[in-house]
């Protein structure tokens, strides 16, 4: 599952901006990658990721509200949070050399 969540953020960091490391992309979106591989569904899946700290969320769900300059209107987002990924691959990593 967190191989998923690596191969995930890394295809998003290509196709979205990263702003004060931070993916600010579409919920649609993002739960269109997440449900390619449903081995687990997709709120359980989110609600690991909400626990590790991997995405911004408030309580209840996992979008946060987002202020889009473009259209100066709040939109609901998944925020995923780029310190924790890199932290969780750089452990990763050194666990699978070892």
């Amino acid at each position: 599952m967190i191989k998923e969540y690596f191969a995930i953020v890394e295809r998003l960091i290509v196709l979205t901006e990263v702003e004060s490391n931070k993916l600010i992309i579409d919920s649609h979106r993002f739960y269109s990658f997440v449900d390619k591989n449903l081995y687990i569904k997709r709120n359980e899946k989110l609600k690991i990721y909400k626990q590790l700290n991997l995405i911004n969320c408030n309580s209840r769900g996992f979008t946060s509200v987002v202020y889009d300059k473009e259209t100066r209107k709040t939109q609901r987002k998944v925020i995923l949070n780029i310190d924790s990924y890199n932290i969780l691959k750089m452990l990763h990593e050194n666990i699978i050399e070892k």
